[in-house]
């Protein structure tokens, strides 16, 4: 992409506020592309020399992942200034996927301005047009803190009353926690939401310890359903030592519960609720299940394969220096990976045992 100096300067040295390209020309695997509009998105990582764009282009651009192509007309390009060594959110997403949670788009890239190489980047299909134009889907959600509505994106051809119809549903969700419990609080939440699906995903936030989560969810009308479906992001904190609200809140509120975080009243009602609790812990064993340790390998593997050649090369990964944790290297990300892999191999070996203990399974229904 080239820049003129003052929007260059603009994109780097301005911190905390969203900025405007005009790109003079944008070159994507040897193609080139006339940009409808180049702007800075995100909050934390605008405070970074490297900040992670969105883009909008006047035809799709082609991307490959391994065997996967994809073509994008809009997209997202995440610096990875706050993700460790650039690999927390390439598992979390591979895992995901495996668990049938994620399907976006994705894939690592250089990213240059002006010849000059801006660092490794990730490539990433945007959830609202995955949700819209691949599913169908009348809307999607972004749920903010507290459990309110953060911003909703409409399909410009679905019908009003469906779309108001599911986002009644979202509100009634968090209207009918206090009002019931037990087996039939857990038939009304499944009319509105698929439930495995939401706990899967609170499954998988536990096993990578995510520390940020409440707000990084999109909720998406399934038009085949009539429920809602969740889209995960941002999954540059996970192997976090304890939820953003504090590890004191979390113990106190889910009094040592398999949930890791307690910021939503969703999360904390599945927690609490006898029957609810029993339904998730059956959940979260298949999850432990199917990320047996040949699966984690395998993505662990693909998830160095594919950073080699960026860490190989030296213009590239000098770039990490203007990141929150610096100086990446192979020898750092080597040991890494295999830090976390045994990590996880060892989380996985303690809960599956847990999991059998009666005391655990005891409101099984």
């Amino acid at each position: 992409m080239d820049l003129s100096t003052m929007d260059y300067e603009a994109l780097t040295m301005i911190t905390g506020e969203k900025v405007n390209l005009r790109a003079k020309n944008l070159n994507i695997n040897n193609v080139s592309f006339e940009p409808e509009e180049i702007h800075t998105r995100g909050k934390s990582t605008l405070n970074f020399k490297r900040k992670s764009l969105a883009f909008s282009l006047n035809s799709a651009a082609s991307f490959q992942h391994n065997e996967k192509n994809q073509k994008l007309k809009k997209f997202d390009l995440l610096s990875l200034s706050m993700d460790k060594y650039y690999i927390r959110n390439r598992l979390a997403f591979q895992m995901m996927e495996h668990l049938e949670l994620f399907e976006l788009f994705y894939t690592f890239s250089e990213f240059k301005i002006n010849g000059n190489s801006e660092g490794i980047y990730l490539v990433v299909e945007r959830p609202q047009d995955w949700a819209l134009q691949d599913r169908k889907s009348p809307l999607i959600i972004r749920r903010g803190y507290n459990h309110s509505i953060d911003k909703i994106k409409l399909n410009k051809k679905a019908d009003k009353k469906e779309s108001k119809f599911f986002v009644d549903s979202f509100r009634q969700i968090y209207k009918i926690l206090p009002k019931y419990q037990g087996e039939e609080l857990y038939q009304m939440l499944s009319e509105r939401i698929d439930l495995e699906n939401y706990m899967r995903w609170l499954a998988f936030n536990y096993f990578v310890h995510n520390g940020d989560y409440a707000d990084e969810v999109f909720f998406y009308a399934d038009p085949k359903s009539g429920k809602l479906r969740i889209i995960p992001w941002d999954y540059d904190d996970i192997f976090a030592k304890a939820p953003h609200e504090g590890k004191e809140v979390t113990d106190r509120i889910l009094s040592g519960k398999l949930i890791f975080s307690s910021e939503d009243a969703l999360d904390v009602k599945i927690a609490t609720d006898e029957f609810l609790y029993a339904k998730y812990l059956q959940v979260f064993k298949e999850v432990l299940e199917k990320l047996d340790p040949d699966i984690l390998k395998q993505i662990f593997e693909n998830t160095f394969s594919e950073l080699y050649p960026y860490y190989s090369d030296i213009e590239i990964i000098s770039h990490s220096q203007y990141d929150y944790y610096k100086y990446a290297d192979i020898e750092k990300l080597k040991k890494e990976l295999n830090s976390l892999f045994l990590q996880l191999l060892e989380f996985r070996t303690f809960q599956l045992n847990n999991l059998e203990r009666p005391q655990n399974l005891s409101f099984q229904k």
